[in-house]
């Protein structure tokens, strides 16, 4: 292989392990962005129970 075929693969390599990690990291972004939603979501059913609970405990 030549200076310029190895440059080549070179750059292939890098631009397709670039964006392979841009698009784990994307991913992994939305895993989190859904996991904290499902959370908040969980610890308000939560917080909403216990004032439910509350509230006929005191009735």
């Amino acid at each position: 292989m030549t200076k310029d075929e190895t440059l080549l693969v070179f750059t292939l390599v890098v631009s397709s392990s670039s964006v392979s990690i841009f698009l784990f990291g994307i991913l992994l972004f939305m895993v989190l962005i859904s996991a904290t939603r499902d959370f908040r979501e969980r610890t308000k059913s939560k917080l909403v129970k216990i004032m439910i609970w509350a509230g006929t405990g005191i009735v």
